[in-house]
């Protein structure tokens, strides 16, 4: 666990050659599903079965709904008798549909063999349904002895668990059903329940309402050139395609096929280690979210697997994770938590995902005494109250291609740093178009922006010969993320070149905004609250980004199809809707009407304005020690309404940075104060000699006021300080800050986003704000 995974320059190499899959644009949504094996050998023939003493076929099916089990159950208690470990005996079943009234169970080294995918059909028998809840049409002898090194094959049917009745014995594109006919509840009829060394070969699962092929439990298990479908207007319900994985072991599941029509997870383990997931190739139609009211399909969970490989795997709207089993009840297997480890995902494909393509979070849960669990410490079953924490790491994701995943190409993200104690390796991916529905991800632990791969949490983990691109709309606004300002964790260390050299770093050229993005110091979005941005047409609105602790707002940029468009240090040079007069907001022409308050004098100065805004500011200096400040002329508001007031502030040459606030006083039709002076209680609106900070206060005017008057107050001052106030305004609304399009861009999608400057951490964006305007 402790000694870092180091990815070789041969291995990235092959690596960056990608998934050999063909071209997304040549590659449409169900495409390539064909019902015919691709791998291992033919379906068994009658002449076949006839020759092999140990093989015997059973009879053709009866017919007419009637049932067959009894004629299937003997045949399988036959071949019990003749089967051993290293000559299994095999059930070999003609065409046609089997009609059953129960589960059947297979002992140890009974293989049961169909004529073919399209050829044989097991059939839950109408009104049978009861029998199989919580079970499968086709299931382990559980009553049977275990046999050394025992092995079973199923192969070459289809199980159809007749959730729509008569639905999917063809395979006609009809639109699957939403609900089942049986009424028999939930959790009812799922395909094959396989035990230890079962292989399950070109078996078709359809029409399933329960699992369709259950993996938990074993060991050597091998899933191999199966089919998962809804087909015929099937009506499988969401459970997962494969599903179980709890303490499976040697599992290989590989060359499987998923048609547009499959509904729930293509895989999802918990608990598993040593499973080799390769090769299979997973479809899902857009249109199955809206028809069954499901967020994903077609997805890849790994919870709580360690030492695994996922490789080579196509996924159409599908993406793959790997987490922990800390959301799972915390009982049973799932009381420890084991964190992803030693996984290796590479080469893999995904096109479309609908959230995140690939994400590794770490996690943990608390115990009652409110404490995390034991770190790597040995398990003590007596101990019922707490837990242990299992560490994770050590994954390489290493020659992926994602294609227009809507949240994030690859994304590592964790809860708690002790739930990781090993670097990762993210090298020799292609992340294309990444977050391509615009918006930023939230992991419950943090917050990634539209980046082409994000890290939260870590030390010391590898990104570098990444190949990120984006531009134009849909786009990627960053190449890399490191770090969340919103996450509960920190990154460290981390190395942007590979052992060698040879990859010194990751071309991240075309990322919209930046290539890099340490998201622990980005400012607030200007949009916060829902409604705050909007658009006239080709004008823009929005109101000002709330500063944080050492984090100063520097101004907006605006982007236009991915491409900046406007630049405005400070703010828009206009506050939009201004009611304050033009001199008394930018000071061009005199003192407009702003007189000193609180042991200070007032002047107008030129030479030093906020960015954009004219010639000439305003200096407040201090006349004593303490707070000083400044008051506007007065201007007519109407009672009831919401207002803004707003200014920026730079302190003088010579002075300190102090909070700076700005707030307003409410006067009656004949100029008499009618409320107290009211101020923002922002404590991080801080200036300094090297940044303008820009102070707004909301606040609704009461009953009688017909005039305001803007107000500023720098706080703890030092006699003689000075401090310059400019781009000052009082509006109707919160909508203080503006840009025009010149272009007035018909239909064009907008993006603004705050940026800081200055201070510790450096320059950072915020999350972007989108628009469209008409």
């Amino acid at each position: 666990m402790k000694q870092q995974l180091i990815l070789g320059v041969a291995v990235l190499a092959a690596a960056q050659a990608g998934f050999a899959g063909p071209a997304s644009a040549d590659v449409p949504d169900g495409s390539g599903y064909s019902l015919a094996p691709t791998v291992g050998a033919p379906a068994l023939t009658a002449q076949d079965c006839a020759a092999d003493p140990g093989c015997a076929a059973v009879s053709p099916p009866l017919g007419a709904g009637q049932d067959d089990w009894p004629a299937l159950s003997a045949a399988v208690a036959s071949a019990a008798a003749r089967g051993t470990s290293t000559a299994p005996a095999t059930v070999l079943l003609p065409a046609g549909v089997y009609t059953m009234k129960k589960p059947l169970s297979l002992p140890p080294n009974v293989n049961l063999r169909g004529s073919g995918m399209t050829a044989t059909t097991l059939l839950i028998a109408t009104g049978s349904h009861a029998a199989f809840g919580y079970s499968f049409l086709v299931r382990p002898d559980d009553k049977a002895a275990a046999v050394a090194n025992s092995t079973n094959l199923v192969s070459d049917l289809a199980v159809n668990g007749n959730c729509k009745a008569g639905a999917g014995l063809t395979a006609d594109a009809v639109q699957p059903a939403a609900a089942c006919d049986h009424g028999a509840g939930n959790n009812v009829g799922g395909g094959v329940s396989a035990g230890d060394r079962w292989t399950v070969q070109h078996v078709r699962f359809t029409n399933l309402e329960y699992f369709k092929l259950w993996i938990r439990g074993t060991k050597g298990v091998r899933a191999v050139d199966n089919r998962f479908d809804n087909l015929g207007g099937a009506g499988s319900g969401d459970e997962d395609n494969i599903g179980g994985g709890g303490n499976a072991t040697d599992t290989l599941v590989s060359d499987n096929q998923y048609d547009g029509t499959e509904l729930g997870n293509a895989l999802d383990f918990t608990n598993a280690r040593s499973l080799t997931l390769r090769h299979n190739t997973v479809y899902t139609d857009p249109r199955m979210l809206g028809w069954f009211n499901r967020a994903d399909n077609g997805s890849i969970f790994l919870e709580a697997v360690t030492d695994s490989e996922i490789s080579d795997n196509l996924l159409h709207g599908g993406h793959i994770v790997l987490k922990t089993n800390a959301d799972y009840s915390h009982t049973g297997t799932n009381k420890d938590v084991t964190n992803p480890a030693r996984n290796v995902v590479r080469g893999n494909r995904l096109v479309g995902s609908y959230f995140a393509g690939i994400t590794v979070g770490y996690n943990d849960y608390l115990d009652p005494d409110g404490t995390t669990g034991r770190v790597d410490a040995a398990v003590d079953p007596a101990d019922t109250t707490n837990h242990t924490l299992w560490s994770g790491g050590g994954n390489q994701i290493v020659g992926n291609v994602i294609t227009g995943a809507d949240e994030g190409g690859i994304l590592v993200y964790g809860c708690y740093e002790a739930a990781k104690s090993v670097a990762d390796t993210i090298a020799g991916n292609t992340v294309e178009n990444a977050s391509a529905n615009g918006a930023s991800y939230s992991t419950g632990c943090g917050t990634f922006d539209s980046a082409g791969i994000g890290l939260s949490i870590g030390r010391g983990d590898r990104i570098y010969g990444n190949h990120i691109t984006g531009g134009g709309l849909p786009s990627t606004w960053y190449g890399v993320q490191i770090g969340s300002r919103t996450a509960k964790t920190v990154p460290g260390g981390t190395v942007l070149t590979d052992p060698s050299g040879a990859y010194a770093d990751n071309d991240l050229t075309a990322a919209a905004v930046g290539p890099y993005r340490y998201g622990r110091g980005t400012p607030e979005s200007p949009v916060a609250e829902a409604g705050t941005l909007t658009a006239d047409g080709a004008k823009l609105t929005w109101r000002e980004a709330y500063p944080l602790a050492n984090v100063w707002v520097g101004g907006y940029r605006v982007y236009r199809g991915g491409t900046l468009v406007a630049d405005l240090p400070v703010g828009s040079p206009v506050v939009p809707g201004n009611l304050v007069t033009d001199e008394g907001a930018t000071l061009e022409t005199g003192l407009g009407g702003w007189t000193a308050a609180g042991g200070a004098s007032v002047s107008r100065v030129t030479g030093a304005p906020a960015p954009g805004v004219g010639a000439a500011s305003l200096a407040i200096t201090a006349t004593k020690a303490g707070q000083i400040g400044a008051t506007g002329p007065a201007t007519p508001v109407t009672a009831g309404q919401t207002y803004t007031a707003v200014a920026s502030f730079q302190a003088g040459a010579q002075a300190s940075g102090r909070r700076v606030r700005t707030g307003v006083v409410w006067l009656d039709a004949a100029g008499t104060a009618i409320s107290s002076r009211v101020f923002s209680g922002n404590a991080s609106t801080v200036d300094g000699p090297d940044r303008w900070m820009t102070s707004s206060y909301a606040v609704q005017a009461p009953a009688g006021a017909a005039y305001a008057r803007v107000l500023s107050a720098v706080d703890n001052c030092v006699l003689g300080e000075t401090h310059l106030m400019d781009r000052i305004g009082l509006i109707a609304g919160t909508a203080t800050e503006g840009w025009t399009d010149p272009s007035g861009t018909p239909g064009a999608a907008y993006q603004v986003v705050a940026y800081q400057v200055g201070g510790p951490v450096g320059s950072e964006y915020s999350i972007p704000a989108p628009i469209s305007v008409s």
